[in-house]
């Protein structure tokens, strides 16, 4: 039984260390050096992620962050199914990638709002859902002109959708952990952006991103 919960230990620890550095991987800070020859966490939101890109670089670099972004998410689960054919360490690499997306050890621990990454880690966990629930924020992004809202939209109807298959088609309980903590982590992260749209000062899409502190 010792050794039982040893190997278990050590199966979700290699696994959350290898999302995180999967999802720390810092795609955007990246694309914003490479095509532009500047620190994308000096404009606009300061993070890494496709909205800020789209602001400041331009639309075709923003395309090329936000695949790297989802593929993260897609890579980490797809590793860790094939490495222990356990849905629960699934979803432990899942959120590691969010985490390691969000708060990068190779950024002075900053990186994205984790939209991309969550998306793609549950595009492989629950592909349907994820997709409707995925056109649903983009349709109050759309309509709003608010990236962060549509975000927010897509942060909260996620662990509901997931809630409803457990309670309603017998949905696996390790996807609606994963919808419920990785909402919440989508949600902390958007702390700013929430307080910018109650003051009414967030930027809408097709606004440009301007250097931090001028």
């Amino acid at each position: 039984m010792f050794y039982f919960y040893i190997k278990m230990v050590t199966t979700y620890l290699l696994t959350a260390c290898l999302g995180y550095f999967l999802g720390a991987f810092p795609t955007g800070y990246l694309v914003g050096r490479l095509w532009k020859g500047i620190d994308i966490r000096e404009y606009g939101s300061g993070r890494t992620g496709g909205a800020n890109i789209l602001r400041t670089v331009g639309l075709f670099p923003a395309a090329i962050t936000a695949l790297g972004d989802v593929g993260k998410g897609v890579v980490a689960v797809l590793v860790a199914r094939a490495l222990w054919h356990n849905e629960a360490a699934a979803v432990v690499a899942a959120l590691a990638a969010l985490v390691g997306h969000n708060w990068s050890i190779f950024l002075g621990w900053h990186g994205g709002a984790g939209i991309g990454t969550t998306f793609g880690g549950l595009l492989i966990l629950e592909p349907v859902t994820t997709l409707v629930v995925a056109f649903l924020g983009f349709l109050v992004a759309a309509t709003s002109r608010y990236v962060s809202l549509g975000s927010l939209a897509f942060a909260f109807l996620i662990p509901l959708a997931l809630l409803g298959q457990r309670l309603f088609f017998r949905g696996s309980w390790e996807h609606l952990v994963y919808g419920i903590l990785a909402g919440g982590i989508i949600i902390f992260a958007h702390r700013p952006n929430i307080a910018r749209l109650l003051k009414g000062t967030e930027r809408r899409i097709g606004e440009p991103g301007e250097r931090r502190g001028r």
